[in-house]
């Protein structure tokens, strides 16, 4: 077995998150710590208010009789009520529980009845509804409260989040007592929080993580990340999964200023306004930026176009020479200077212009897309790890990343690669089990005490940790040979034509695929053909649109092995989505779902002949 352990450097000092988050208001009192859109502009609240809101809602949530370990749900998209429900619950020795705002309300009651939730706060008045409609599922719901301020209470046990910080606010001396009592009592190795997976396959599970299990991992993220009290995040990762949640932790521990987006689809916008230095992505919103510049690229002049090329490669020039020597020599390095005043510094701008470091997870990222970033000026690091890992289990380093590789073990982690290749991990990080699932935290944590990832990696001479996929997601063909999808869909994604893409081949002669196109690249290429259509459908039928798609499998073909190859492929109309099913919160395939949903499209390509032309839906 090969096995990396991790330099020193871990926190010592076991510590809560309530502690974590006041010593942090003690420092940077003044300082901007949340901040939304409201009335068309962005307003702050600074880190004391945060504290009054927090100890508002902890006074109002203690007369609710919220006891210890009690679990109080949080159904919202990102915002400041998010984080001051979360550090209130915290605060009390209570066991926050976030559910995806995207949820069904099946899958929301599945989650409310399993985890024995008593409060839950939901951001609107439409998941309010969906909370109403289901209420009656839940026994052990008591209290709901609602974050918009335009909202009016409806019905018994409902309130607002302006009358319960109000009637909190009025509390706070008659509940000082006990509330302090709470903080002193509590531990580092007490249970903060109930995450449960997205449920690939079956039900989500429960992962239930502790106050150090986040703070360790906090901690040493901020670190290593070389976070600052004068930086501003953008944040548009849903607070749900655990990577946003642990990096608010993490920001909150330095005094950072959080922004939070107003929707995927204003992140340029708010790039803009709010000018952020620190932001953590997943790959497919950095490809977007990537495939978006290259093909504005394509309409700028011959000189601008050749300038920022030539840029380009300057800049993986000068940072192999960084990595290898430590060091870069003129002239290089003043040529590369120039190339950032004169070219770089005018794509930061459409970033904000402060941008100094990107964090990359949840998914593979594409070694092109990092190394565009760094070469323009904004490092892209690329982390690994998973909800029961409260999550960071490896980290590139920022100023010497290996793309291809998500990055060395963090302090305090040991990884291991079991003889089967998959990742194995030990660390303060590790969850103290499954909720409500004994046999399937057996299954996950053997009697050594090591984390099983389900996913298969390998370790290089410099313990720089590469994936190659999930365990259980790997293909085994009818003739034996294992293919290891994520790999491959990746690399057809990085066609600016393909949007996504499911492989399919398991149990079968031969591999297959499902593409979703672009459908913005897709017809602005029509569009410059002059070609004319009144569906996707018969845009798709066109020869010059089904060549850009042959081209694009046959590139990707010639980079794997025979029997990895696609022998067809089926253009989809529309894209995989959480409401249609297809994907999980945490945007990861749903692969028997669409197994099943597309039976027919994928009994098609196997039922016609040996061919690379391709099989359209």
């Amino acid at each position: 077995m090969t096995q990396i352990s991790s330099t020193p450097g871990a926190p010592s000092q076991k510590t809560t998150l309530p502690a974590l988050f006041f010593q942090t208001v003690e420092r940077h009192g003044a300082k901007d710590a949340l901040l939304a859109k409201v009335d068309g502009r962005y307003q702050a609240i600074s880190y004391r208010e945060f504290k009054r809101l927090v100890e508002s809602a902890s006074a109002h949530l203690l007369s609710l009789k919220v006891g210890v370990g009690d679990r109080v749900a949080i159904l919202s998209e990102n915002r400041p009520e998010w984080l001051v429900t979360d550090h209130a619950t915290l605060a009390l020795g209570g066991v926050t529980v976030p559910i995806y705002p995207t949820s069904t309300p099946e899958q929301i009651t599945y989650i409310l009845n399993d985890a024995g939730v008593r409060v839950i706060a939901v951001s609107n008045a439409e998941l309010f509804e969906r909370i109403s409609r289901i209420r009656s599922d839940v026994p052990s719901l008591e209290h709901v409260i609602v974050f918009d301020r335009d909202f009016k209470p409806q019905g018994q046990k409902v309130q607002s989040w302006t009358s319960f910080i109000a009637t909190g606010a009025s509390l706070l001396e008659s509940t000082q007592s006990e509330r302090m009592r709470r903080l002193e009592a509590l531990r580092p190795d007490d249970l903060a929080s109930i995450v449960y997976t997205s449920g690939t396959t079956g039900e989500p599970k429960g992962a239930m993580l502790t106050h150090w299990n986040f703070t360790s991992n906090a901690i040493t993220a901020a670190e290593l990340m070389g976070i600052r009290s004068s930086d501003v995040q953008l944040s548009f990762l849903p607070l749900s999964h655990v990577l946003e949640r642990a990096v608010s932790y993490a920001m909150v521990s330095k005094g950072v200023a959080i922004a939070y987006a107003e929707s995927y689809d204003t992140i340029a916008q708010n790039l803009v306004e709010v000018r952020p230095t620190l932001l953590v992505a997943v790959p497919r919103v950095l490809s977007k930026v990537h495939a978006r510049t290259m093909e504005s690229l394509a309409k700028d002049s011959f000189f601008k176009r050749e300038a920022f090329y030539m840029a380009l490669e300057l800049g993986e020039y000068f940072h192999e020479v960084l990595d290898a020597e430590g060091r870069v020599a003129f002239p290089v390095s003043s040529l590369y200077q120039a190339a950032d005043k004169l070219v770089f510094a005018k794509f930061r701008e459409k970033l904000g212009g402060r941008l100094r470091l990107i964090v990359s997870g949840a998914a593979p990222l594409r070694d092109e897309v990092g190394q565009f970033f760094r070469s323009a000026g904004i490092p892209v690091i690329e982390g690994y790890g998973l909800t029961e890992t409260a999550p960071v289990l490896t980290l590139n380093p920022v100023h010497r990343p290996k793309y291809g590789t998500v990055g060395q073990t963090i302090p305090g982690v040991t990884v291991m690669i079991a003889p089967d290749g998959e990742i194995l991990a030990k660390g303060p990080n590790i969850m103290r089990g499954y909720w409500n699932k004994e046999e399937a935290t057996r299954e996950t944590i053997d009697a050594e005490g090591w984390f099983h990832t389900g996913d298969i990696g390998t370790l290089d001479s410099e313990g720089y940790l590469r994936i190659i996929d999930r365990k259980k997601e790997l293909l085994i063909l009818s003739n034996g040979k294992n293919v290891a999808p994520q790999p491959i869909e990746n690399a057809l994604m990085a066609h600016p034509i393909i949007e996504q893409a499911a492989i399919i081949g398991d149990g079968r002669h031969y591999v297959t695929a499902l593409l979703v196109p672009a459908w913005d690249v897709v017809e602005r290429m029509a569009r410059e053909a002059g070609l004319t259509w009144e569906s996707r459908h018969e845009l798709l039928d066109e020869l010059s649109i089904r060549e850009r798609f042959d081209a694009a499998v046959a590139s990707v073909n010639a980079e794997l092995a025979p029997f990895e190859q696609l022998k067809r492929y089926t253009l989809l109309p529309t894209e995989f989505s959480q409401e249609t099913g297809e994907l999980t919160p945490s945007l990861k395939l749903k692969r028997r779902v669409i197994a099943s949903k597309f039976q027919a499209q994928i009994d098609g390509m196997y039922a016609a002949s040996e061919t690379r032309s391709p099989v359209r839906a």
